[in-house]
């Protein structure tokens, strides 16, 4: 930031604000929490009997407080009508027409109190029944079916604008902003501040007559929200600093690259980073890509907000678990400087790894600098908060060689970011120590800018080995070890039958043994036809018929239930789009509650890979468990323990076991780095000065996979070529890059198949044909690309110098509506490590995942 750039910072550090927006901004991330729970707002008759409570209701309740209090202290809102009134005021400009037109002045919240924030309703409630004695104070869940008249409330009066509509708009915002960095006030604190900086532009582009489509990034979205659910305030405000209200019309939610949101996106990118010298886009701040598709319509109530635990007793105090945490990183190489006269600067690039063993990243990536490039480019990765990531500057001698040089490496620290009370992002110069040892004068010096979410629980991802069984001992069943990437076990479990006291019954049972347990373990014992979990109410039935949601299983306690679904579910489902076929060797188990009545993700088996992941701990062991019975061959002789899903095998020897990790596809879940990383494309959108629609997908960019050995970017429309690099696809009508590769690619233009040496075939740009995403045995580095629109499926890669195969790095899926990274497994020793998914991109998919890097990714 230089002189002129830090006094403009100031300045609009300066903006008139008439709230405080930080609180007020927790207390709207936890009143969109609230209506979440009760979906049936969305859609449907209930909403449409909200919207007519609202203008039948509570305007004219609120018009009459707003005047003379109704009650003592503040007026408690209903829910519903609170949820439409949250939607009427994010459009400011409507909404002031409105009030004004119907009731003369702006409705302000002033002493008004949102029902979840308060327990004190009794004054509030007493007024509304006296005011409308047939209409109850809070609107509770009905059956879809019900059809009941509405109270004879009066006339509603007109409101031009389409709440309905809006509403609708507004039902996917929480998906968008529900991430512990948003509850974070430091994360807060800085998106105030960033918020003043887009009035500023705004203010600034009005002033100079410039007419540009502005458009935020979510942690901004969220304050510009809160600001208008103040209307008196945000009218005051903008008339102050503009001289008009700022409109927010969000009706605008074409993604496209190309189009106004991703144009608009791009062009804020680049003003604000002019502006202020520092950077847009933000870790934790860009579009999360598509809302899982829900898996039931109805709820699941609940008597009581306690939550059941489905605990095995003192089973897991046995328990060595692994306390990992994540963070997700956008990091930045913002330029370089005193490059010797012989170096030119073209030919500089940035290679990023760690300085000790990250369960996400293994070998590192490729960063290129963006004064060079001229575009804003970075990575988002994800990685543990600890040790240091190294940066090491390389020079290309000669387009002939495949060798580059290194000039020096720099160092940072990552733990400052798990620290409570440090900042989520810094931009500084770094100065190089040299590779040689030799320090020149001036040193070599590196401008670096990253952000970070806050730190978080990794999931429990653990892989299934069965041991060896020697002929002598057919008879005795196997163990079979759940493990860590890093090889340590955390238990191991095995079937054994033993005769009851009357010495005639055989009885089954499921024991454990761990490093600190001195024995075995009771976990689960088999009688009357079922498992059932030893010192718990967890009882698993067999030859359960499949529900009216496709649940295969169901697991119920009093105030919780635990249902299994075949297939990627919720939170484990790809998030690059929708049109993946079911993965029939998956099995997501599902936890609903008071919490969570419409259901959440908590943890998932693939049968075909044999690896687990679970997202909450005290799930681990039943899960460990239920995963164990589904796939074990000598449950029941072999029956199906969970119809559908269970994998009939016999022991495998622990020396030919590959673990595989998630396919990773778009920007799910955990994906790592493997080798040489990837280029990205995306295209931000969000909501903007006159028109903005929410959120945003890669529009149209090349997600890369992971790369292998070298990688360049390929931007939407363009070809990706690499010398020994993972495939990259184009975006909507663009062409291909290879798919995965063993030496050298050629490159495939729009529709036509990428063709390698050695490689895995590659789908292209919107309209193109299938990735060919084969299986490739041998010392090839990654899997295949698919896009084109709906995308292909990378395939998985088997490597191996050693006992165990090994893939390096799935392949990536891209093109409208991305494509499905393959499963990746690595291995180092005798079995197979899980190293990295694939990424997919394009139109609607998102650059999430391994390394994206890209001028237009992310963004509101």
């Amino acid at each position: 930031m230089d002189g002129e750039q830090e006094a403009r910072w100031l300045a609009a550090q300066g903006t008139g604000v008439g709230v405080d927006l930080v609180p007020a901004a927790l207390r709207q991330l936890e009143f969109l929490a609230a209506v979440d729970r009760r979906r049936w707002l969305y859609e449907g008759p209930l909403l449409e009997r909200a919207i007519h409570r609202y203008k039948t209701c509570w305007l004219p309740l609120l018009a009459k407080h707003t005047q003379a209090a109704v009650v003592d202290g503040p007026l408690v809102v209903p829910l519903d009508c609170e949820w439409i009134w949250h939607c009427h005021r994010l459009n400011p400009v409507q909404y002031i027409k409105d009030c004004k037109r119907l009731y003369g002045r702006i409705l302000d919240n002033s002493n008004v109190e949102s029902s979840i924030r308060t327990n004190s309703k009794h004054q509030a409630e007493k007024f509304w029944t006296e005011q409308y004695p047939n209409e109850p104070f809070e609107l509770e869940y009905t059956s879809p079916s019900d059809n009941s008249i509405y109270a004879n409330t009066g006339a509603a009066k007109h409101i031009s604008y389409d709440l309905v509509s809006a509403v609708t708009r507004q039902s996917s915002f929480f998906y968008q902003v529900d991430t512990p960095s948003m509850h974070d006030l430091r994360f807060l604190e800085e998106a105030l501040a960033r918020y003043k900086g887009f009035l500023y532009l705004i203010k600034t582009n009005q002033e100079n007559k410039i007419k540009l489509f502005r458009v935020p990034t979510y942690d901004v979205d969220v304050m510009w929200h809160t600001h208008q659910l103040h209307p008196a305030t945000y009218c005051h405000d903008m008339l102050k600093l503009l001289g008009r209200v700022l409109e927010h019309d969000d009706t605008d939610d074409d993604r496209s690259e190309g189009k106004k949101l991703d144009v608009g996106f791009s062009g804020t990118t680049e003003q604000f980073e002019n502006a202020f010298g520092v950077r847009y886009r933000k870790a934790g701040a860009m579009y999360r890509v598509n809302l899982p598709s829900p898996l039931i319509s109805i709820p699941q109530i609940f008597p009581s907000k306690v939550d059941d635990e489905f605990g095995i007793g003192k089973a897991e105090s046995q328990l060595d678990v692994l306390q990992t945490k994540v963070i997700e990183l956008f990091l930045q190489i913002v330029d370089i400087k005193n490059l010797p006269p012989a170096i030119p600067k073209e030919n500089v690039y940035i290679w990023f790894t760690k300085n000790q063993s990250d369960m996400f990243i293994s070998d590192g990536g490729r960063l290129d600098i963006s004064t060079k490039t001229g575009k804003s480019i970075g990575a988002s990765i994800q990685c543990e908060p600890t040790g240091k990531l190294i940066l090491t500057v390389l020079v290309d001698r000669s387009s002939s060689s495949k060798k580059s040089e290194p000039i020096g490496r720099v160092l940072i620290s990552l733990q400052e970011f798990a620290q409570p009370d440090s900042k989520l992002s810094f931009e500084k110069w770094f100065e190089l120590k040299p590779h040689d040892g030799h320090a020149r004068s001036p040193l070599v010096s590196l401008r670096v800018a990253a952000s970070s979410t806050v730190p978080v629980r990794a999931h429990q991802v653990l892989s299934m080995i069965r041991t060896e069984t020697s002929i002598k001992d057919q008879k005795m069943s196997c163990w079979t070890r759940f493990v860590y990437d890093c090889d340590t076990e955390l238990i191991r479990l095995q079937i054994r039958d033993h005769k009851a006291k009357n010495g005639m019954t055989v009885a089954r049972e499921l024991i454990g043994v761990t490093k600190s347990s001195k024995k075995p373990f009771k976990l689960a014992e088999f009688e009357d036809n079922k498992w059932s979990l030893s010192n718990s109410n967890l009882c698993i039935s067999n030859g359960m018929q499949p529900s009216k949601d496709s649940c295969i299983l169901e697991i119920k306690g009093d105030n919780k239930m635990i249902k299994l679904y075949q297939g990627r579910k919720l939170e484990f489902q790809p998030k690059c789009c929708n049109n993946h076929a079911e993965d029939a060797s998956a099995i997501t188990a599902v936890r609903f509650c008071a919490e969570h009545p419409y259901g959440k993700a908590v943890a998932f088996l693939d049968t075909k890979s044999e690896f687990i992941m679970v997202n909450e701990d005290w799930f681990l062991l039943p899960w460990i468990v239920i995963s164990f019975l589904s796939m074990d061959s000598n449950v029941e002789d072999g029956a199906k323990f969970i119809d559908g899903a269970m994998v009939q095998k016999g022991a495998i020897s622990e020396t030919n076991t590959t673990r595989a990790a998630p396919a990773q596809c778009g920007s799910c879940g955990t994906v790592n780095v493997s080798s040489k990383a990837v280029t990205a494309s995306g295209g931000g959108n969000g909501e903007a000065e006159s028109a903005a629609g929410c959120g945003s997908g890669c529009g149209g960019g090349c997600g890369g996979g992971a790369v292998s050995s070298k990688a360049v970017t390929a931007s939407g429309g363009g070809n990706g070529e690499t010398e020994s690099a993972a495939g990259c696809g184009s975006g909507c009508g663009g062409g291909c890059g290879g798919g995965a590769v063993s030496s050298k690619v050629v490159t495939a233009s729009g529709g036509g198949n990428g063709e390698t040496e050695s490689a895995a075939g590659c789908g292209s740009g919107c309209g193109g044909g299938c990735g060919g995403g084969t299986m490739v045995v041998e010392t090839s580095k990654a899997g295949g690309c698919g896009s084109g629109c709906g995308g292909g499926c990378g395939g998985m890669v088997n490597e191996g110098s050693k006992a165990g195969g090994h893939a390096k790095s799935s392949g990536c899926g891209s093109g409208c509506g991305g494509g499905c990274g393959g499963m990746a497994t690595e291995c180092s020793k005798a079995d197979g490590h899980a190293k990295s998914g694939g990424c997919g991109s394009g139109c609607g998919g998102g650059c999430g995942g391994a390394v994206t890097e890209g001028s237009r990714a992310g963004g509101h």
